[in-house]
């Protein structure tokens, strides 16, 4: 597993923290570029680490995300089609494959914008 993002002291024991990564909307702004690019911005704009296996991200590209989004919803928009789950942790995010297509690689997703 990879841990995108840093975790402070503070944060990595604050349930408040996992709150945050799970129910308030932030401003999202991330084209279509690297899965692995996109997940490293993600996690700078909200705050929010990712742990994931890197073999999710192998050769994917991520969908374009724009808008208010929850930093768990802005993950698995990233994603596009593939079938992963995203969890709140105390640390962050968690990203787990759901079945084996989440381990195939190689697709380009198109961007997603948000409903207002």
């Amino acid at each position: 597993m990879l841990l995108v993002g840093m975790v402070s002291p503070t944060s990595a024991h604050a349930p408040q923290g996992m709150l945050s990564c799970e129910t308030e909307k932030q401003p999202v702004n991330i084209p279509s570029m690297p899965l692995a690019r996109a997940i490293e911005i993600l996690s700078r704009q909200t705050g929010c680490p990712v742990l994931i296996d890197p073999i999710l991200m192998d050769g994917r590209t991520s969908a374009a995300v724009q808008g208010a989004y929850t930093p768990q919803a802005a993950l698995l928009h990233l994603f596009g089609s593939v079938h992963i789950d995203v969890t709140a942790t105390v640390s962050g995010l968690s990203v787990s494959p759901l079945d084996a297509t989440a381990l195939t690689s190689g697709d380009t997703r198109s961007g997603l914008r948000s409903a207002p």
